[in-house]
């Protein structure tokens, strides 16, 4: 039986993202079989990210395994870090992306919400309290990014929540950098080799 074969068109930054996950450059002529050979390499670094931060996850849970109480509801804030739920946020147009962190999310047993533009993700950061908000800055360009940012720290200072943000980017510009730290955000991390580790580390960190 022969699989099933669908014509698509892929615009330029699907194809940067999807092979830059792969830490390859994307072909002039891009083949079939280069999509499947992208597709491998990515599941192996899944593989390979997952089995690391599970070993990591469990030394950091075995530190500190101190009961807590989630007081969201109250509106109060919580008394420390370590009262952070395991509950993530992900914000990202493409697919590939969300894809990926929800796998890697999951393997460490968060409960994920995952949100492909900006108002239905501000509609999702209503009515749950999020540990964790991964979000790209290009959705699809940077305004819509700082709004998404500042939306978020608005109703992360209202509710008094404890929400660690998480800015994700292609870009190199530092700018960008310095205007996502200023506006609230915890964390600003380079889609380069590794940003996957990287965003895994912050959240186990829990700082």
């Amino acid at each position: 039986m022969t699989a099933d074969r669908f014509s698509i068109e892929l615009d330029s930054k699907f194809v940067e993202n999807f092979f830059g996950l792969a830490n390859m450059l994307p072909p002039e002529q891009i083949t079939l079989f280069d999509l499947n050979a992208a597709l491998s390499e990515i599941k192996e670094k899944i593989s390979e990210l997952t089995l690391s931060t599970s070993t990591a996850l469990k030394a950091n849970t075995a530190a500190n395994n101190t009961p807590v109480m989630n007081d969201f509801m109250t509106g109060g804030a919580k008394a420390d870090s370590s009262a952070r739920p395991k509950t993530v946020l992900i914000v990202d147009d493409l697919g590939i992306i969300t894809y990926q962190l929800d796998i890697l999310f999951k393997k460490m047993d968060y409960e994920v919400v995952i949100s492909h533009e900006i108002y239905d993700a501000i509609e999702k950061y209503k009515k749950q309290d999020f540990g964790y908000a991964v979000i790209d800055l290009f959705i699809p360009t940077e305004r819509e990014g700082f709004i998404l940012l500042d939306e978020l720290k608005k109703l992360s200072l209202l509710c008094k929540l404890n929400t660690k943000i998480i800015v994700m980017t292609a870009s190199a510009k530092p700018e960008y950098e310095t205007k996502c730290l200023n506006r609230g955000a915890n964390y600003y991390i380079e889609k380069t080799a590794g940003w996957q580790k990287a965003i895994m580390d912050a959240c186990i960190s829990n700082k």
